[in-house]
């Protein structure tokens, strides 16, 4: 891979990140909000009495987010006690869209700070060229002859693999603590 398409491979990378995780980060804190809301109430009357500060707290926030209403209305609300659900499916799909999304962004990230390095050096190496007079090479010339290795996502297993675990035994842990 060239100069020119190692930077339009960055930014192609950044771009997708960005646009894979933000919704799939509103999806996944808007199906919690649902499940609490949806879920928190055992249909006890202490149960009810637990639950109505959490659901009036939900409330509040869906009030003041109807611009993101195409997510509460599509967001999958999970069942904790029902795994086999096919909700807890959808969720855990979108909730690994954000690790998904942070990778490709982190990868492109990464990629463009080797570019900055590669762009002093190539700023570096048309000093040389410039004093070796007429016959030096281009920018251009340069920047084509410059190889640069492509990297992979699923190279990065932190964020791909071990992050969405330790996450996810978070959440459950607070989920465990409110009783839900």
């Amino acid at each position: 891979m060239h100069y020119q398409e190692a930077r339009k491979r960055s930014n192609v990378k950044r771009i997708l990140g960005v646009a894979i995780a933000a919704p799939a980060l509103v999806s996944t804190v808007i199906s919690f909000l649902k499940m609490v809301y949806f879920r928190l109430d055992d249909g006890t009357q202490f149960g009810s009495a637990l639950a109505r500060p959490f659901k009036q707290a939900v409330s509040w926030i869906y009030e003041q987010t109807q611009f993101l209403s195409f997510f509460w209305d599509h967001s999958p609300v999970p069942d904790q006690f029902n795994l086999s659900e096919i909700q807890n499916l959808y969720a855990l799909i979108i909730y690994s869209g954000i690790f998904v999304g942070a990778a490709l962004y982190a990868s492109g990230r990464k990629m463009a700070a080797r570019l900055a390095i590669i762009d002093e050096k190539i700023e570096d190496q048309l000093i040389e060229e410039s004093v070796k007079g007429a016959n030096g090479r281009s920018r251009q010339e340069i920047e084509q002859s410059t190889a640069i290795p492509s990297n992979s996502v699923f190279a990065q297993a932190h964020q791909l693999y071990l992050a969405p675990i330790i996450v996810g035994v978070i959440v459950a842990a607070f989920v465990g603590l409110l009783g839900i």
